[in-house]
């Protein structure tokens, strides 16, 4: 079958040929038929809850064995599979965070920034920043993806 290169134009009918050429081009992608564009998904993802003061355990996850806190505002995350690939400057990562206590008076940024990152595990730190104060913080739900992007 394969992957087909497709072309339209504008006011153009779509006929029961072409749409069966663009389901094909669908089942292409879905099975990483090699003739395909490479689209990454994600092949690491989790979300944790609860990591204020004590490890409260992997809400949902695919390719997540742990996540740890090693002090305040600072996790690591280790994979069950380390990434493939010898380099990770292939690997992707997202990591989004939320803490639920408000701050009074006080606006802050709450960011977070990858410390760490190696085929096994992942090591990030979260803070919050305002105009008064810059200081670790901790998180209330964590979420993060992890993709392998192999030249």
């Amino acid at each position: 079958m394969g992957f087909s290169d497709l072309t339209f134009t504008i006011g153009q009918k779509l006929s029961s040929g072409v749409l069966n050429k663009i389901d094909q081009n669908f089942d292409a992608l879905a099975e990483g038929d090699t003739s395909s564009p490479r689209v990454p998904r994600p092949n690491v993802w989790g979300q944790f809850c609860g990591f204020s003061t004590q490890d409260q355990g992997i809400y949902a996850s695919r390719g997540l064995s742990s996540l740890t806190r090693g002090s305040v505002g600072e996790y690591t995350i280790a994979f069950t599979t380390p990434f493939s690939g010898t380099d990770t400057n292939y690997v992707g990562a997202n990591i989004a965070y939320s803490h639920n206590a408000a701050q009074s008076g006080d606006a802050y940024i709450r960011n977070s920034n990858i410390d760490t990152l190696t085929n096994s595990n992942c090591t990030f730190r979260t803070r919050r920043t305002s105009t008064s104060a810059d200081a670790t913080d901790d998180a209330s739900t964590i979420f993060c993806t992890f993709w392998e992007y192999v030249p």
